[in-house]
């Protein structure tokens, strides 16, 4: 099939052209390195040529001045990649304006009527840009003033700064300045003065040291603070008529600038003076101030360290409490009361008997009512002071000195029944409760509690009379008065010869050698101490005597022994050498015995009385013997 042509000319297919759109970047305003707004009017691209010289049109864009080459590194395209995207919202804006047109004209070409639309959209855009275009260029100058008002306001404060810096710079130069000169100033002063001094105190020196060694170093240093005293006074003369010239110019002044007054100058020049004469008195009294304070540690420092030491051994005891209220002798003084208290409230109401006493079970010495206080105390200070204030009673020292006084003092009871004759043919019997009372001494609690040889020395230390009187004690109750301690040679012969029996006379010649010796129940028997019944017993044996019996030389043992053997004689036949057995209180032994002494003639008797003051030569006292004996009867 012959298909024919119509026209043999080429079908041509007509395209519109495509609209081109053309975007008004606006300004960019920005601030060059030497703060300078510029506007580059150029091309849509900078150093681009024009394709099409019908199309040819310029077209504004602000850039900035830069005062080195544009870089291409990496991170320079980073850091205008930031600045990029940093564009306007007005470009923004206009984009999608124009992309709003594009799409408003595809879409009205392929309407009825589009053509008509599209004419009356520009008629009305041509009728508002006069309208835009003024808001446009006065949001422009808006944006113009802000920008030079903020390029004025950052003006005015980096003038500002420059000059607050300059005036820092100027303030710290001359302070420096001055301080530097005052400084300058006063060290040169001093070293003048010094220098003075030394040299002086070096000529002096000298100069004494011909004359005599040792005074030339006095001589110096006394010429030496003569010199510095005489610098200091110049110093203060000059200061002074300076400080008079600066009130005088002040007074020269304007009324209103006038700042200097009349006690102000007073005020310096007293001050300068009075600073002067301080300085010299200091100088003079210095050294020897600061040689006392030396002088006074270094007594008081060994002193302090000493009392220390004491507080915190069992010799506290013997010192002023750290603290008021109660103390060691408060305490343990309530304790014995509370113990005796109890003792004879048992005795004195002996319920279910007919009467009561109170028995110190094989007590020996010269007290009526026996007591081992001082021992407690001591005892209690080397048990527990080693190491500790004992002496400050809480509640656990409280403690500990109770379990001491429990442990020295102690109480049995027992009983007995006893026949009386009633002179009349008959007899009655009597029920008696008997209290018996247990006081141990400081002896008795080496052995209980085991102590070292350190603390046996502490506590016969402690125990020794003069210790004892520091805190009261001051001997027993019992024996005579207007006693010895010690005598002479002479003193014993004087008496010896009114003694004709040779017997008596080696009796009473051991017995006086022995005044002023210590007491001692513990000792007895060593020779350099005695008690009461030790002494009878070795005055006799020098005379060739025996008085012990059954083994035993306590007071009640040798009263029995001689009373059986019938050695017993009256108060008015006493003879030198005899023994007067005394009863101070109910022991529980012989005849209640617990004291003993040496009739030395002439109403005078030797005793070994107490621990307070040992073996003494006084007045024969007869109260409370129960008992006379002559050994050699």
């Amino acid at each position: 099939m012959n298909i024919k042509k119509v026209d043999d000319k080429p079908m041509v297919i007509h395209t519109k052209e495509k609209a081109k759109i053309h975007s008004h970047v606006p300004k960019g305003a920005s601030i060059k390195g030497s703060n300078i707004y510029t506007v580059d009017r150029s091309p849509k691209i900078k150093g681009s040529a024009v394709a099409n010289e019908k199309q040819s049109k310029s077209y504004r864009k602000s850039t900035i001045h830069k005062t080195k080459a544009d870089r291409t590194g990496r991170i320079s395209k980073f850091c205008k990649g930031i600045q990029n995207s940093n564009q306007p919202i007005k470009v923004k804006k206009t984009t999608l304006r124009n992309a709003g047109v594009v799409g408003a004209k595809t879409a009205t070409d392929h309407m009825e009527g589009g053509r008509e639309v599209q004419q009356a959209a520009g008629i009305m855009y041509e009728a508002s840009k006069p309208v835009t275009g003024t808001a446009s260029r006065g949001a422009a100058l808006f944006k113009r003033q802000a920008i030079a008002a903020k390029q004025r306001k950052i003006k005015q404060v980096q003038a500002g700064k420059k000059i607050a810096k300059k005036a820092a710079k100027k303030t710290v130069k001359d302070v420096s300045k001055k301080v530097a000169k005052e400084t300058t100033k006063e060290t040169a002063k001093k070293t003048a003065k010094i220098t003075a001094k030394v040299t002086t105190k070096v000529a002096a020196s000298a100069a004494g040291t011909a004359v005599a060694p040792g005074v030339g170093t006095a001589i110096g240093f006394a010429a030496g603070e003569v010199v510095g005293a005489k610098i200091e006074h110049d110093d203060m003369v000059r200061s002074n008529r300076a400080r008079k010239v600066k009130f005088f110019l002040d007074k020269m002044k304007a009324q209103n600038d006038q700042q200097d007054s009349l006690a102000k100058l007073v005020k310096d020049l007293v001050f300068r003076r009075a600073s002067m004469v301080i300085k010299q008195i200091i100088a003079v009294i210095g050294p020897f101030l600061l040689l006392l304070v030396l002088l006074i540690a270094l007594i008081c420092v060994p002193v302090i360290a000493v009392v220390a030491t004491i507080y915190n051994s069992p010799f506290a005891l013997f010192l002023p409490p750290l603290e008021a209220g109660d103390t060691v002798q408060t305490v343990t003084s309530a304790y014995v009361a509370e113990f005796n208290r109890d003792v004879n409230t048992l005795a004195n109401d002996h319920t279910g008997y007919d009467s009561g006493e109170v028995v110190y079970v094989d007590y020996e010495g010269t007290d009526a009512n026996p007591s081992n206080y001082y021992d407690i105390m001591c005892v209690y200070m080397v048990k527990h002071g080693i190491g500790d204030a004992a002496t400050i009673m809480n509640d656990t020292s409280k403690g500990w000195l109770q379990d001491v006084v429990d442990d020295m003092c102690s109480y049995t009871t027992s009983s007995r029944t006893e026949s009386h004759d009633n002179g009349d043919g008959t007899t009655s019997s009597e029920t008696i409760l008997s209290v018996n009372v247990s006081i141990k001494s400081y002896r008795d609690m080496i052995t209980i509690y085991g102590f070292s040889s350190e603390q046996i020395a502490l506590l016969n230390e402690m125990m020794s009379p003069e210790n004892l009187a520091m805190i009261g004690y001051s001997g027993g109750g019992g024996g005579g008065g207007n006693s010895v301690s010690s005598l002479t040679q002479a003193e014993i012969n004087a008496i010896l010869n009114t003694i004709s029996d040779s017997t008596q006379k080696s009796v009473l010649s051991y017995a006086l050698t022995k005044v002023g010796y210590p007491y001692s129940q513990d000792l007895r028997d060593t020779g350099n101490y005695y008690d009461c019944s030790s002494l009878a017993y070795y005055s006799w044996r020098a005379a060739g005597v025996d008085i012990s019996y059954g083994g035993a030389t306590t007071a009640a043992a040798e009263a029995q022994g001689l009373n059986e053997a019938g050695k017993s004689v009256t108060e008015a036949e006493l003879q030198p050498g005899d023994l007067i057995f005394y009863s101070y209180t109910n022991n529980g032994r012989y005849m209640n015995i617990s004291h003993v002494g040496i009739y030395a003639g002439n109403g005078k008797m030797v005793e070994a009385k107490n621990e307070a003051e040992g073996v003494v030569y006084g007045d024969f006292h007869s109260g409370s013997a129960v008992l006379y004996a002559r050994p050699n009867k």
